[in-house]
């Protein structure tokens, strides 16, 4: 953000409502130009607001996709363990003399090892992802909350 965006937001946070709306009031004062010091003061929060809300998007959107990245390396690992432990099953098995229905059920035993490794993956994904998404509810919340109390205090001091 801009240093003179922040400092109008900190104007209009701190109460100091002149320096929020900029400018002189009486200037280009024609019926057809004339922008009320209350319509400028909305329109500038507002253009602000959804600055914050595209960055909270923003951030949201990086959160997310390292939560992806993350899960789909955890899956690849996933996915070659068991491609090695299949692989070096056979041998296991003849190494220790077990053959016929037991390797087939130790090789059943890793399968189910896997997917069920795969969903503890995608579970925990899935946790992760319902987090950074309430959170971003809840920030976007917050700043709505204060704009909202902000411009009534604003609306306030004009109306005395």
């Amino acid at each position: 953000m801009k240093m003179q965006e922040k400092d109008k937001i900190k104007d209009f946070l701190s109460g100091s409502w002149a320096g929020f709306f900029g400018g002189n009031e009486n200037e280009n004062k024609t019926e057809e130009n004339y922008i009320s010091p209350e319509e400028r003061a909305e329109v500038a929060v507002e253009e602000l607001r959804n600055k914050y809300s595209a960055k909270v998007k923003e951030n949201f959107d990086l959160a997310a996709k390292k939560l992806r990245e993350e899960r789909d390396n955890a899956l690849r690992e996933n996915w070659i363990l068991q491609q090695r432990a299949e692989a070096a099953l056979p041998e296991q098995m003849a190494a220790s003399g077990i053959n016929g229905g037991a390797s087939e059920s130790s090789l059943a035993n890793l399968r189910a090892q896997y997917q069920g490794n795969r969903n503890d993956i995608q579970s925990g994904f899935s946790d992760n992802l319902g987090e950074i998404a309430k959170q971003k509810i809840e920030e976007e919340s917050n700043v709505q909350k204060e704009y909202n109390e902000k411009w009534l205090q604003y609306l306030l001091s004009i109306a005395q």
